[in-house]
């Protein structure tokens, strides 16, 4: 009975971590996917809304699929500054997001840009920072969609074969 038990857990703990994995791509895509769309609201809110940084984000706090980043901003712009609210945010939510290096670099990029020049030059900024990151989006995507089952499945075969060895 002891050793069914045994098997059982590590062939769960096997799937848990396909699943796992599958779920870091999902939740990556999706990030991104919802950041490029929070950056064409960013852009019509700067240029027509004539509102506060600070303001501006704290509307935006709202997509739970960007783990309250903008709302950690908005926090802590008074505080600290824009860059460096930006940058800690973005930092703060990366985990959680499972961002690589390439995609924090995309979006710390923004930061310094933003209240620091004027309108067209913000403009400028977000639209380089949304062409970027779209692209970051549609390798996340297709990564998404070609390795999601493969994650899964090699959870679940994984699992299966440990417990066929340890019988």
């Amino acid at each position: 009975m002891i050793r069914l038990m045994g098997a059982l857990l590590i062939c769960a703990v096997c799937i848990w971590v396909g699943f796992s994995a599958a779920d870091r791509l999902r939740r990556r895509r999706d990030f991104l996917e919802s950041f490029v769309t929070s950056l064409s609201v960013l852009e019509t809110e700067i240029v027509f809304g004539k509102y506060e940084l600070e303001d501006i984000f704290g509307r935006m706090s709202a997509d739970e699929r960007l783990y309250g980043m903008y709302k950690l901003c908005a926090g802590q712009i008074g505080e600290y500054g824009i860059k460096r609210a930006w940058n800690d945010a973005v930092s703060a939510v990366a985990d959680a997001a499972s961002l690589t290096d390439n995609d924090i670099d995309t979006v710390c990029a923004l930061g310094p840009e933003l209240g620091m020049s004027d309108i067209n030059g913000q403009i400028r900024a977000i639209e380089r920072t949304s062409e970027l990151a779209s692209k970051n989006a549609a390798e996340a995507g297709e990564r998404c969609t070609r390795l999601t089952r493969v994650y899964r499945g090699c959870g679940v075969l994984s699992g299966a074969f440990a417990v066929l060895m340890l019988m």
